[in-house]
């Protein structure tokens, strides 16, 4: 059972694998994906990410997927996707 002001989501994995992340300018940015679910992910980055934006994420052999930052804390993001992600 949920508890009182606590958000239901959908089961995380962890994990640790490079992607690309592709602002809404284009510019690319290497990120590094710490865990990820159906509907969003947490990442790592270099570059400080813009809360509300747009983006794209590109996974190798995966394809891309939109999303937008939901937070940014230091050089850690979290986005959710604009579409549900199916995970193998």
């Amino acid at each position: 059972m949920r508890e009182p002001g606590q958000i239901k989501r959908s089961p995380r994995v962890d994990t640790r694998f490079k992607a690309t992340l592709i602002d809404s300018d284009g510019g690319r940015h290497d990120v590094i994906v710490t865990d990820i679910s159906r509907e969003g992910c947490r990442l790592e980055a270099e570059d400080m990410l813009k809360i509300g934006e747009t983006v794209q994420l590109e996974v190798p052999k995966y394809g891309l997927f939109p999303a937008q930052i939901r937070w940014a804390l230091g050089n850690e993001a979290g986005a959710i996707f604009l579409e549900p992600v199916f995970l193998p």
